[in-house]
């Protein structure tokens, strides 16, 4: 009770990096960890850094904050310290100029290409294209619709493309012509691939229950960005039964022995066990990609990470760099699908 609800999760990352620690360190390591609380305040990042203490790091996990973020990969840059952003941004923009700075979560572009990229292996298909960008003006919605678009073309002529755009309305304004739109841009001829692309609660409810009454009718496949496994108010049934498909940087599979030995230890230390969205698996992955990195190859594995890849808990790390003297981002993703059987399986 007496932690703030806010800070829960980051605590939770916080315990899954002190056990990679003591991992590492049962192989010989000496691992010293420095926790800071900047308070999500810009002044108290500048203090830190006036300060000198972060100075001689081998390695910064944080800020959390875009803002706070920038500041410390601009400082660490010029040390050659590599700073690790462990949380999902809004944007990659952080990137830009600093060579030293990874994004451990893959970025809803990255999502948006693999979506394509699958998506082009049922060229044939009808294609549903559904978002709510009533002005035109998202980049990401005209970013993906562009990259589907591309993808198809390789595979057959641009005039042969079965592409159809429908833009979200909620049924307060259509009332029972929502569906009826839908229902005439799907084919009865041919499977039909529908993409939402949206991660707003109420655009993917809709859509979802609006699909999944027209299922019976219709071939339909679901595509939706990984923010659709976030969704609280989401029936799950309407998930299994469509057997939806989203792309996803994690998945732990509990079989493993690994996760099993993880499981029980962090029970036996924090007293419970983390949740499948537990901030405590990403802490973990991260320390012990990067500190087992550090200290088998040096500033090498800075320059080139790929020569480093260890078996983790849910994460595959598959850094790119962005463009030239730009930072590095996961590109690695998971193909996940509600199957029939209500078990999330892992396809890729």
């Amino acid at each position: 009770d007496w932690i703030y609800p806010g800070s829960f999760d980051f605590v939770e990352m916080y315990e899954g990096i002190l056990m990679a620690a003591d991992t590492l360190r049962s192989l010989g390591l000496d691992i010293n960890i420095y926790p800071f609380d900047i308070k999500s305040d810009t002044i108290e990042l500048t203090r830190l850094i006036r300060s000198g203490k972060l100075a001689k790091m081998d390695l910064v996990i944080g800020p959390v904050y875009s803002n706070n973020l920038n500041i410390m990969a601009s400082y660490a840059k010029s040390l050659d310290i590599p700073v690790i952003s462990p949380v999902p941004l809004i944007n990659n923009s952080a990137l830009k100029g600093n060579p030293t700075l990874f994004l451990s979560n893959s970025s809803l572009e990255v999502a948006q290409e693999a979506i394509a990229r699958k998506i082009s292996e049922d060229h044939d298909n009808n294609i549903i294209f559904i978002h709510s960008d009533s002005t035109g003006m998202d980049p990401d919605v005209k970013r993906f619709k562009k990259q589907i678009i591309n993808e198809l073309s390789y595979k057959i002529p641009y005039e042969k493309i079965k592409f159809r755009e429908l833009l979200f309305y909620s049924r307060s304004m259509f009332d029972s012509d929502s569906i009826n739109r839908l229902n005439h841009a799907l084919s009865e001829n041919s499977k039909n691939i529908v993409v939402i692309a949206s991660e707003d609660a109420p655009v993917v409810s809709e859509t979802i229950m609006e699909i999944h009454n027209l299922s019976r009718k219709f071939d339909v496949s679901v595509f939706g960005y990984p923010g659709l496994r976030d969704i609280e108010t989401l029936e799950p049934k309407y998930l299994f039964d469509l057997n939806v498909m989203v792309y996803s940087p994690y998945w732990i599979d509990y079989s493993k022995d690994d996760v099993k030995i993880f499981n029980s230890t962090f029970r036996q230390k924090f007293l419970t066990e983390p949740s499948e969205k537990s901030y405590a698996w990403q802490g973990y992955d991260i320390a012990y990609y990067f500190i087992s990195g550090i200290a088998m190859h040096g500033k090498e594995f800075i320059k080139h990470p790929s020569i480093h890849n260890p078996d983790l808990l849910e994460t595959q790390f598959d850094f790119k760099r962005k463009k030239y003297d730009d930072g590095f981002e996961n590109k690695k993703m998971f193909l996940i699908r509600y199957s029939d059987d209500y078990e999330i399986k892992l396809a890729e």
